[in-house]
């Protein structure tokens, strides 16, 4: 039987032994309240959770110039849709994972305002208030549920790191769009994910736990990539407990193996998407003349 819950003191905003803080990459993130939830309801302490401002032009100006009008999307699905969807769908999402577990938060001030737990705000994970946040929390380790790079300083000041769920299977696929780039090289046996420690390099830390994640015969990259949510929330939790309980051990990526991936071009991700196994017809789909 998993240990009670500890209580959380709102006049000591932060708990200073065995604790993890969380990273998160939007006030509305049902991932970062999912995992929240989830590390509290499991026993362990959860000193503070760290939010970047979504109004902040330069966050904008610097995703854009990475991803382009996919940010749009991203924005229109995550924010504007958040638990809506324009389409039913064959896979258990984050909101309906959410909840059958009664998770009731919409957005982590609820979860602040429900136990007590701090919650900062930030431009960026690297500004100073995070350092600052972390100097006192002082957390065994930090859950990354969204919000950009890290830099050395802030890795530095994290216990004994920054664990992140990779949707993409370690060592092999570093980088962007790697739930593609198996699909498109001919693997779909390393379509997955993996909980590692972040780094200075992009996807090289110490992994912990890996996850593989079959493509169905006849989903698109949509329900592909939809289908990781619930997967990538419950790795982290479960990778989170186990490093808190001495029972997973740091497996270092092999030295000197820089490949990396990028974002596909529009004429390889549809190469990509066109290699998922497409559903077989039945009789009554397909009947013989």
């Amino acid at each position: 039987m998993p240990p009670k819950p500890r209580k959380t003191n709102p006049a000591a905003p932060f708990l200073p032994v065995e604790s993890v803080v969380i990273f998160s990459p939007s006030r509305h993130s049902l991932y970062t309240i999912c995992v929240a939830e989830l590390l509290r309801r499991s026993g362990v302490n959860v000193a503070a959770i760290v939010v970047r401002r979504l109004l902040n032009p330069a966050r904008f100006s610097k995703e854009f110039a990475r991803d382009g009008a996919r940010l749009i999307r991203k924005i229109w699905v995550k924010l504007i849709l958040r638990q809506r969807t324009l389409r039913k769908t064959n896979y258990t999402t984050l909101a309906d994972y959410m909840g059958a577990e009664k998770i009731t938060q919409r957005t982590v001030d609820d979860f602040r305002r429900e136990h007590g737990i701090p919650v900062v705000y930030c431009n960026e994970l690297n500004d100073a208030v995070v350092a600052e946040t972390l100097e006192r929390a002082r957390p065994r380790v930090v859950a990354f549920t969204g919000g950009g790079l890290i830099r050395g300083e802030i890795l530095s000041r994290a216990g004994d790191g920054v664990l992140n769920c990779h949707m993409g299977i370690l060592p092999d696929y570093r980088g962007m769009d790697v739930v593609e780039w198996p699909l498109l090289e001919g693997r779909p046996d390393c379509v997955g994910l993996t909980v590692h420690f972040m780094a200075a390099g992009v996807d090289t830390g110490d992994i912990l736990t890996t996850r593989r994640i079959e493509p169905h015969a006849g989903e698109d990259i949509h329900d592909l990539r939809g289908r990781f949510e619930v997967p990538m929330c419950l790795e982290l939790v479960a990778a989170c407990r186990g490093w808190l309980a001495g029972a997973l051990e740091r497996r270092p990526q092999p030295a000197g193996d820089n490949k990396q991936y990028f974002i596909l071009h529009p004429r390889l991700m549809a190469i990509a998407r066109s290699r998922l196994t497409p559903k077989r017809a039945t009789k009554a789909e397909n009947p013989t003349p």
